[in-house]
């Protein structure tokens, strides 16, 4: 028998239920798609699953939330070491949901993008509960503003909010280096604004994603000759050539 369904997510608060639309949506494909006997037990816990996953993330992470932020917004293959107890398997899907929430690849890339993992992958070990990875002042900024906020809307919509933030700067980054390849001086800003910017690494990495992923060439060009700059100029912080001389 063919049926279709309609589900509604009810919440007593006056609060929206659109920035968890993504996993909502996840949520309700899989009690869809299973064909469940029982379904009441399911949609009975999609609260717990659903929204407060941010708490407990940002609980279980704590000094090591700035750094799941950044592999967050930076990167787009993440290895995940699994602690061997079945309780602790809950964690371990609210870290990817979180991770989902916060990264800009959907932003960024269509759905049929494939990445493959690199030597320098980051690694999330729930084994040890660590997070090797480093980190930046903007991630920094980002988790001092959600944490011990114990309001899951209120650290969604911030998270979002950050994210759309990022997003903006990574297309102001962007229109520089495009500007670059006629203007030599939208290069030296472009150098100067990832420079100075408190989230230039996450910039940096993403567009270098997306030039491989497109194929990109005079992009990806750029960007190497920026990084072949910025290397030159931390070992020669003195030598003073063009419009930074003037400051």
């Amino acid at each position: 028998i063919n049926a279709e369904y309609g589900v509604c997510y009810m919440v007593s608060e006056h609060v929206a239920l659109s920035p968890f639309y993504h996993e909502l949506d996840k949520y309700t494909d899989t009690l869809v798609s299973s064909h469940m006997e029982e379904p009441k037990l399911y949609l009975g816990q999609w609260y717990y699953v659903c929204i407060e996953y941010v708490l407990r993330v940002i609980d279980y992470f704590r000094t090591d939330l700035p750094s799941l932020l950044f592999i967050a917004l930076s990167r787009n293959n993440i290895t995940i070491t699994s602690p061997e107890d079945e309780d602790s398997s809950q964690i371990v899907r609210d870290t990817q949901l979180f991770i989902s929430a916060c990264s800009l690849k959907e932003l960024m890339y269509n759905t049929s993008v494939v990445f493959e993992d690199t030597e320098d992958s980051p690694m999330i070990d729930f084994t040890g509960k660590a997070v090797h990875y480093e980190s930046s002042t903007f991630c920094v900024e980002w988790s001092r503003q959600i944490e011990g906020d114990g309001n899951p809307f209120s650290v969604r919509q911030a998270l979002e909010d950050r994210k759309i933030t990022a997003n903006e700067d990574m297309n102001t980054f962007r229109r520089l280096l495009h500007q670059a390849e006629t203007d030599h001086y939208a290069f030296y800003r472009g150098y100067e604004f990832v420079k100075t910017h408190s989230n230039g690494k996450v910039l940096y990495e993403m567009l270098s994603h997306e030039s491989t992923v497109y194929s990109l060439d005079k992009l990806g060009g750029l960007l190497e000759v920026l990084q072949n700059f910025r290397i030159y100029k931390e070992s020669h912080p003195y030598n003073l050539t063009g419009p930074e001389r003037y400051k």
